[in-house]
């Protein structure tokens, strides 16, 4: 496991000779936008340097949205130590503890975001700039060079799981988290071994068929945003990581702990690159990448982290493991005809290929469909009728289910799930109106 910080540290500043970093440009602004009103832990802060400037940009991170600049900004190293161990003292007195993860959680995948403007960027997705380039193809012979970047941009379909990722699931499994909210639609929390029902993905998800992505302007699901809700009102640390906190709805499970920061309540905690416009409210600072604060935060409370999947293999849920794909099919499980939790009921789910498939809520509620395969992750392939938001013109699309549901429904785990067999002619009410439901979707 490279969890260790000094490989990545001498990664990050390579690009500093030492009489460089002993005039390099810092973040000007109050010590509160610099390291947090770090509260309880004031005395510290005094001791603590402005971070480095790795990038300086003018434009916003995100254009129309309450967002600082694109600028990026690390943390010395011994300050970098510093805050890490702040924060696992935080995370080890918190009784509620939320997690709530933006674009940047994601950018060591390969997976570009919106806010990494510039073309120095430290994220690990921006692309090079014009003068690099053409001065490796000069230093080349005018030939450019056919090795892949050290970070390219994936298809999201495609990533695996970062050192974060991984931290942070053996975070969770060592109790330490109550929810993870997640803005982020990858499953890469799932694909490092987080139980589905840790996580809430408020904005959507691509592997719930139930769950489409939520296009800015519109409406988060009444469960999800209910949820959100309690993990508001009961969270007493909020982690944001990778994430702008530029006016989402969903910014409330920081904002509020933060605003509520005191004897009973630990506050906010902020990490990444860039300025967010909450800073100075929030009770730690951290300026850095998510990897490098996750290595370290792993090595402070001695978290127990999973290995790197080796490439070209795949997470496998336990109930799936040995299991071939045409034994897809799940007996006895504890819901309901619509995938609602039940311990009155039974509930076959068959997941096979060619099985019939119906999404049993959600925007497309009610559309039918078949298993038509699987990826190359063993997720299942499911290939519905959606009706359009307008006109009647229907066409197949192919909507993926993550094969870590299949584990979650198997231990009942989950209030919902997001695929259920197309119900038989029973008397069972829930299997009468999921029927009915259907007929009037497909009218």
């Amino acid at each position: 496991q490279a969890i260790f910080w000094g490989s990545t540290f001498a990664k990050m500043t390579s690009g500093y000779s030492s009489a460089k970093m002993s005039s390099v440009e810092r973040l000007e602004d109050s010590p509160e936008a610099c390291h947090g009103r770090c509260l309880g832990f004031e005395d510290l802060r005094a001791g603590w340097a402005a971070a480095k400037v790795i990038t300086k940009r003018s434009e916003q991170a995100r254009p129309g949205y309450d967002s600082m600049t694109a600028s990026e900004f690390v943390e010395d190293e011994e300050v970098l130590k510093a805050k890490v161990k702040a924060l696992a003292g935080l995370i080890k007195k918190a009784k509620c503890c939320i997690l709530y993860s933006g674009a940047g959680l994601s950018t060591g995948a390969g997976i570009g975001d919106y806010a990494s403007q510039s073309p120095e960027s430290v994220s690990g997705v921006a692309p090079p700039t014009r003068s690099s380039f053409l001065s490796e193809i000069e230093g080349r012979g005018g030939v450019p060079s056919s090795a892949p970047a050290a970070k390219t941009l994936l298809s999201p379909l495609c990533a695996q799981p970062t050192l974060a990722h991984r931290v942070l699931v053996a975070l969770n499994k060592a109790g330490f988290l109550h929810r993870w909210i997640n803005q982020n639609h990858d499953g890469l929390p799932q694909k490092a071994g987080l139980p589905q029902e840790s996580i809430n993905e408020i904005h959507g998800a691509w592997h719930a068929p139930d769950n489409p992505v939520v296009p800015m302007s519109g409406g988060l699901r009444d469960d999800l945003f209910n949820d959100l809700l309690d993990c508001e009102a009961r969270a007493d640390l909020a982690i944001a990581v990778g994430t702008s906190l530029c006016g989402m709805n969903a910014d409330r499970v920081v904002t509020t702990p933060a605003k509520k920061a005191g004897k009973d309540c630990l506050g906010s905690v902020v990490i990444g690159l860039q300025q967010t416009v909450h800073d100075s409210d929030c009770t730690l600072r951290i300026f850095a990448r998510c990897d490098d604060v996750f290595a370290l935060l792993a090595k402070e409370m001695q978290l127990d982290v999973a290995a790197e999947i080796p490439a070209g293999q795949y997470f496998v849920p336990a109930v799936l493991q040995g299991l071939p794909e045409d034994g897809y099919i799940f007996r006895g499980l504890s819901y309901d005809a619509s995938g609602n939790h039940s311990e009155a009921h039974q509930l076959d789910l068959d997941l096979r290929d060619d099985a019939e498939l119906v999404i049993p809520r959600g925007m497309h509620a009610c559309a039918r469909g078949v298993v038509d395969g699987f990826d190359r992750e063993g997720n299942l392939r499911c290939r519905f009728t959606l009706k359009p938001q307008r006109g009647k013109l229907r066409a197949p699309v192919m909507l993926l289910l993550g094969r870590w549901w299949i584990q979650a429904a198997v231990n009942g785990s989950v209030p919902s799930l997001p695929v259920v067999n197309v119900p038989p002619e029973t008397a069972a009410p829930a299997a009468q109106d999921l029927r009915k439901l259907m007929e009037a979707y497909a009218a």
